[in-house]
Formats: structure tokens, C-alpha cells, sequence
């Protein structure tokens, strides 16, 4: 798992295990906090605040139920990683 910025989006770039590249959102949907310090079993997310996890599958919240990730398409071209933020918006759980 890596905390990259693509257009002014912090974006965690993972990859998943049995899975392809994902690029989600980088800031917890709870705290709007930076994910540069979450932990990533090759599965499960898990925000260092207040705990709360997501399967980097999908992006699906586990615990709590709130809020899922927003994805970003992601391609790797030669080694090089292109991530497309064009319409996406980080997602924030209901306050």
C-alpha cells in the first residue's frame, strides 16, 4: 500500500490480495484524516484513528457499516501507473 497524489487527490494505491491494483480514496471518510498511516493486511484497510476498516477488494466498508471508499480507475502502461480522477470524489459518512 502506498499514499500517492494524483491531481490533488490523495489517493491510497494497494494492491489486494488475488486481486488487481486499486487506487481509493486517501482520507478516512469518518475524520477526512490522511490514510498515510492505515494498516493493510493485503485485505482489510484499517483507519489509525478510530479503527474503522474496508475490504481494498472494493472499497466496501466492513466495520462500521457507514461509508465505502471512492474508487479510482487505475492502469498500469510499461510499469507506470496512471490513476484517473476525472468525477470522482472522495466519499464522507453521515456526521
Amino acid at each position: 500500500m502506498r499514499l500517492v497524489i494524483a491531481d490533488s487527490h490523495l489517493i491510497v494505491l494497494a494492491w489486494p490480495e488475488d486481486g488487481a491494483l486499486k487506487a481509493f480514496q486517501g482520507v478516512c471518510p469518518h475524520t477526512n484524516a490522511p490514510l498515510s498511516d492505515a494498516e493493510f493486511d493485503g485485505r482489510v484497510l484499517t483507519c489509525p484513528i478510530h479503527n474503522w476498516t474496508w475490504d481494498l477488494a472494493s472499497g466496501a466498508p466492513i466495520e462500521p457499516q457507514e461509508s465505502p471508499l471512492a474508487e479510482y480507475p487505475v492502469k498500469v502502461e510499461d510499469g507506470v501507473v496512471f490513476i484517473d480522477t476525472a468525477g470522482v470524489s472522495p466519499l464522507f459518512a453521515a456526521r
